[in-house]
């Protein structure tokens, strides 16, 4: 084994699937990995189930987008702020906040659409509240999973957190057709409120206590929040790597918004038919990060992540001109097996690449990198209304596909055996 591998796969040798297994036996780890698990399906089941509501009340593209827009605009202005806040506040108490206020949110819209009151401005009001609880995921949650799991298995800790993340979207997706199908929008929202409940269960029992605010907690905000921007763009590979996911969110991931559109009005099938298309490529996406988390080689990480995205984006391309439902699910495949090998290898390269200090300033800006896909999706739905959303999806794929290899071509160290930073 070399000193590549060793330092990714666990203290003593040890292979993923023991990290994986002493990590589930910690009670604190255990917590909260298992809320970030009930989060991804509330955050799933509302995208559909709204992008569903959004796209029968209005038949319109565009404002499908922009719905997405508002769900991830919060990655964009608040990203970096998180990263900052994750420094100087408890994290633990930051996330029940968030949870509490999004369950309030979701649970007031199910009173809404109940009594046929709620309207699309409403929803994506909503929509923007559960995305500033994503933004929080990143800088926050999985930086307490990383100080939990410790350095030597965050790349465990991030294989299982990748391969919780399509768990969700496969339950929240399909759970998001079957309920609007069922009993409409208003139960999606309150089956939404209680799992944010579940969530606040499951923090409240959280005993390991966060490391104490860093110095400096008493700096300008907003200058602190700068100044971490500027360290982490310094690193050449950091950059890159953020540059990958910036193309995956932008013109690959943003493909999402358009799923219910070209289901409904390209495809032409029902909202349960939606749903599986979602479930499905979460399903593939699952099982490829398991297979990869265990299988490959850690230090050609790099290369890993980017060739994903490159895949993804073919995927992509080929989802927008498919000429039926049934190539459609065949092409899920590509796009899922793709996407599973992107989020197993995204967080692990981002975390190992920065200094301990700096790790929520690296989540923090990956937040705002992954944030910029709601532009994407509004520049999307803005084309899907001229050309039809097929063309733009196809513009967009083909678009992000030779963005990777710039990417590729621009900074080669980033597909180069080994880790940054000696790891």
């Amino acid at each position: 084994m070399d000193e590549d591998e060793e330092r990714t796969t666990g203290a003593g040798g040890a292979r993923p699937g023991a990290d994986i297994l002493a990590l589930l036996a910690d009670r604190d780890f255990l917590r909260v990995w298992s809320a970030g698990a009930v989060l991804g399906i509330a955050r799933w089941l509302e995208t559909l189930a709204v992008g569903i509501f959004v796209v029968d009340l209005t038949g319109s593209a565009a404002a499908v987008a922009v719905v997405a827009f508002t769900r991830m605009l919060p990655l964009v202005l608040l990203g970096a702020v998180a990263g900052t806040l994750a420094g100087r506040f408890e994290r633990r108490k930051l996330l029940v906040a968030g949870a509490g206020v999004a369950g309030l949110v979701a649970a007031l819209l199910g009173g809404l659409a109940h009594a046929g009151a709620i309207a699309v401005w409403q929803t994506a009001l909503g929509a923007f509240v559960i995305g500033a609880l994503w933004t929080a995921d990143f800088p926050v949650r999985r930086t307490i999973v990383a100080d939990i799991a410790g350095t030597a298995r965050i790349g465990a800790a991030m294989g299982l957190e990748s391969a919780t993340n399509h768990v969700t979207r496969l339950l929240g997706g399909g759970l998001g057709g079957l309920v609007v199908g069922a009993v409409g929008l208003d139960g999606a929202y309150w089956l939404a409120a209680a799992l944010y409940a579940v969530v606040l269960v499951l923090l409240a029992g959280l005993r390991r206590a966060d490391a104490p605010p860093a110095p400096g907690f008493h700096r300008n905000l907003l200058a602190d929040t700068v100044g971490g921007l500027r360290v982490v763009a310094a690193d050449r590979f950091l950059l890159a790597a953020l540059a990958v996911t910036v193309i995956f969110n932008f013109f690959g991931f943003a493909y999402t918004a358009m799923v219910p559109v070209i289901g409904r009005v390209t495809l032409q099938v029902d909202a349960f038919a939606i749903g599986l298309l979602v479930a499905i490529e979460a399903a593939v996406s699952l099982v490829a990060s398991l297979l990869l988390a265990a299988l490959m080689p850690r230090r050609r990480l790099g290369a890993l992540y980017t060739f994903s995205v490159f895949a993804f984006t073919l995927g992509v391309l080929a989802f927008a001109l498919s000429p039926g439902y049934g190539f459609s699910l065949a092409v899920i495949v590509l796009t899922g097996t793709a996407w599973g090998a992107f989020s197993v290898s995204q967080s692990t390269l981002i975390l190992l690449a920065a200094p301990p200090a700096l790790r929520a300033r690296a989540m923090g800006a990956l937040a705002i990198c992954i944030g910029l896909a709601p532009f994407g999706m509004l520049l999307m739905g803005w084309l899907g209304e001229h050309l039809g959303a097929p063309a733009a999806v196809a513009l967009f794929a083909a678009t992000g596909a030779a963005a990777v290899v710039a990417v590729a071509l621009c900074f080669p160290r980033l597909v180069k055996p080994g880790l940054p930073g000696g790891a």
